[in-house]
């Protein structure tokens, strides 16, 4: 009874200025990014997860009903080959000192990275983009790796390169007495003079077309251990990474969301579902046809006054045409499939042109799909959106490392070195041999085109540290020193052992 009457309180109180309300979380004033955008990601959302609405059209007794709209979700597939492209369970990522690294791939096993970044991303791409959002779990003393896609994402501050301030929204259903209620967390990440902070505002609504009413944060049980405001120290970065589809946004120039892969072909995108609905519409109905007078489509009665139905009005087989003379005839209409095919596959053919892929990979008949060699050896328009894409990929993992290792040391759970190495080594053999990227910086050293140290980073997949490391073993080889023997000579003469000179 008390909460209901502190609800009202907060009700009146909107009204007239005094407690915070939001129609939209974009109407928040902390917030600058255009409405529009999110309607965008929402439209996005809806084709990806398969959305359609049913299909209206005339029965065999001239009545409008709806069936089940049938529907390619090219969509999926295309951003699921995007993501498996870039990220998949190849890829590796270390650190050159063994104790941090040991650290890191226990949080990632634990979060089941690998298994979770590739599914996540496969969604962020089709929509408009993905965030990683480390945290600490005080459960389990432990760092957990949260998600969260575009749509719950509102930069505040960015600049061309980065976003450095972005809240993230969590919203929470909830039933209180016969009412739905619906809680959203807004937690603002921002910097105040180099210092990094996260302030928490809950809002209550009754209406799921509305953020509603602040409410205090122990509104929700939840919550009740949450702070206003958080004090992030030794912060270097952002507590998230946002991964952007690679491409600048040409809808919103303006906008620092991505698009996703969606938005520049989202008119093939309906149109080949379109075709397809035709297609298999056409296929349920490519049984005979009967054309019938009026005549036959009157309704009779049995001897116990019930309606008898001679068609079944479900399907459009049986015709109606008007006549004074009672008659019945039927056709059977040909099947258009290689029309529809062809069709199909000259707008796969867009949508691959408007994705960034290479012609001929993806195919509505399963013919003319090249494979990887093909498509490296052609220096295919899909090998290129692929390196532009891990080039951000890599670099948002680089900063997914650093921040979990800062959160490690602000919550004491592991002292991280003060310099370290790390190495994301994705996996190019969807594209090419071990056997051949040796010969290739094989030759560039040769040729005096790039360093040794730069040859065994990339064909051996390690940090600058461990290519050193690498390069004084292959030298001592040469020299016909052994490294263990190199080691066992310093102790015996106690050089680099602390307390000789």
């Amino acid at each position: 009874m008390f909460d209901w009457f502190k609800n009202m309180i907060r009700k009146g109180g909107a009204k007239v200025g005094m407690v915070e309300s939001l129609n939209n979380i974009t109407d928040h004033p902390k917030i600058s990014v255009d409405s529009a955008e999110y309607l965008r990601i929402q439209e996005n959302k809806k084709i990806y997860k398969n959305i359609f609405s049913q299909v209206e059209y005339l029965n065999s007794e001239g009545n409008y009903v709806k069936r089940n709209f049938h529907s390619l979700n090219v969509s999926k597939v295309v951003s699921h080959k995007l993501a498996k492209l870039v990220f998949n369970d190849g890829c590796s990522i270390s650190i050159d000192n063994k104790d941090a690294d040991r650290f890191l791939q226990e949080v990632f096993n634990n979060n089941k990275f690998r298994k979770n970044f590739g599914e996540e991303l496969e969604a962020g791409y089709a929509i408009g983009g993905l965030v990683l959002r480390p945290y600490y779990d005080e459960a389990n003393k432990t760092i957990k790796i949260a998600y969260c896609r575009a749509d719950t994402f509102y930069p505040l501050e960015s600049n061309t390169n980065d976003i450095s301030e972005a809240a993230i929204a969590t919203v929470t259903q909830v039933s209180e007495g016969k009412k739905n209620i619906r809680y959203t967390l807004l937690e603002f990440h921002e910097w105040e003079n180099g210092s990094y902070f996260i302030r928490n505002e809950l809002y209550r609504s009754e209406n799921e077309q509305e953020v509603g009413i602040r409410v205090p944060l122990n509104s929700l049980a939840k919550y009740e251990n949450l702070q206003d405001e958080v004090y992030m120290e030794h912060f270097t970065r952002p507590i998230f990474v946002y991964i952007k589809l690679a491409g600048k946004n040409n809808i919103d120039v303006s906008s620092p969301l991505s698009l996703g892969i969606i938005d520049n072909a989202k008119r093939q995108l309906l149109d080949i579902n379109d075709k397809y609905d035709q297609f298999m519409r056409e296929i349920e109905e490519a049984g005979r046809k009967i054309l019938a007078s009026d005549d036959f489509f009157k309704v009779r009665y049995n001897e116990e006054g019930m309606p008898i139905k001679r068609f079944d009005s479900k399907t459009g087989v049986f015709q109606r045409m008007r006549s004074d003379e009672p008659f019945i005839d039927e056709f059977a209409p040909s099947l258009r499939s290689s029309e529809f095919i062809a069709s199909i596959n000259f707008i796969l053919r867009i949508i691959e042109l408007e994705t960034g892929f290479s012609s001929g990979t993806f195919s509505f008949d399963g013919q003319t799909v090249k494979t990887a060699t093909e498509i490296i050896s052609e220096n295919s328009e899909t090998f290129s959106t692929r390196s532009d894409n891990v080039l951000i990929v890599e670099e948002a993992l680089k900063e997914l490392v650093i921040t979990i290792f800062e959160l490690a040391d602000s919550y004491e759970l592991f002292s991280s070195p003060k310099e370290y190495g790390i190495n994301i080594d994705f996996d190019d053999g969807v594209f090419e041999s071990q056997d051949s990227k040796a010969d290739y910086y094989g030759k560039l050293t040769t040729l005096q085109l790039t360093s040794r140290k730069r040859a065994i980073q990339k064909v051996l997949g390690v940090t600058e540290t461990e290519a050193n490391t690498i390069m004084k073993e292959i030298q001592n080889e040469a020299e016909g020193l052994d490294s263990e023997t190199i080691e066992e000579d310093k102790l015996d003469s106690g050089s680099d052992v602390p307390g000789f000179d």
